[in-house]
């Protein structure tokens, strides 16, 4: 196992970068999964959401996921069907729905797009936002040149989500804006669409050990997740350098719609590797 990364003068100890996103607590439920995933001591991210409603949600995912169980790999080209941000302003502003313990996913396709959803962000004080530039599902990995800046510029905190291949320009320029956090990794491109679950993971923790080499990646909080099935996959992220942890596709199980007992071991390890209470 890769020896753990240790606080030295160049990188600020765990619980130091973990305040980049006030509260954020050591285990998070990736978008979409944080929709309907909740577990007690857990921060949910939601979306991922885009500036209009992309409708047809149920369809993509009876037409596109489909489950490998030879490589434990699960591929979906869902393309971010959503209600849209206006949903998430209604549901605030009728007291149904408190972001102030959740994370809010989003894209935008167009630089107007992005204007909108950071307005919104702007409005809607979420506990974090994440920048989702990197789903292989919409088929391109782009972003206006002075998106770093103004997404910080709304005073709520964001969270970049890398790419699993050719991230270091994202994470050079979002660290430059003023982004302290990122989540690593996103889903594998494949032909398919986006490719999660087992075959992630060692991609992704060879993408945090890699940006814990660069300046712009040792003082920031990582949130690593891809293929975290077990507690003890908890320990090899941390071990590559990770803050908090995420997990995704071990969620789709509707036994979770019920129960998080699947969870807890997950989440005690992830307290325990954080060194933050949970």
């Amino acid at each position: 196992m890769t020896p753990p990364i240790t606080a030295t003068a160049d990188v600020a100890p765990s619980a130091d970068r973990m305040a980049a996103v006030p509260g954020l607590r050591p285990l998070v439920v990736s978008a979409p999964f944080g929709n309907y995933i909740q577990p007690d001591g857990c921060t949910a991210t939601l979306g991922t959401f885009t500036a209009a409603s992309r409708p047809g949600r149920l369809w993509r995912i009876l037409k596109t996921v489909r489950y490998y169980p030879r490589i434990r790999a699960w591929v979906n080209k869902i393309g971010l069907r959503n209600p849209g941000i206006g949903w998430v302003e209604g549901k605030v502003a009728g007291g149904k729905l408190d972001l102030s313990d959740k994370l809010v996913s989003v894209h935008g396709f167009e630089p107007d797009d992005w204007w909108r959803l950071l307005d919104a962000i702007a409005e809607l004080k979420p506990m974090g936002v994440e920048l989702n530039m990197s789903c292989p599902n919409v088929g391109h990995i782009a972003w206006p040149e002075d998106l770093f800046e103004r997404a910080v510029a709304t005073g709520v905190p964001v969270v970049a989500k890398l790419p699993p291949v050719n991230y270091h320009l994202m994470g050079e320029q979002a660290h430059a804006a003023g982004v302290r956090a990122f989540h690593a990794c996103n889903t594998l491109p494949v032909t398919a669409g986006g490719m999660s679950g087992e075959p992630l993971k060692p991609v992704a923790l060879t993408a945090i050990r890699d940006l814990r080499t660069h300046d712009w990646g040792r003082d920031a909080l990582v949130i690593g997740g891809g293929g975290l099935r077990h507690a003890d996959h908890v320990a090899e992220y941390a071990a590559a350098g990770a803050d908090a942890f995420a997990i995704g596709t071990i969620t789709m199980n509707p036994v979770l719609l019920a129960s998080h007992a699947r969870v807890r071991p997950i989440l005690a390890a992830a307290r325990s590797a954080s060194g933050v209470a949970g």
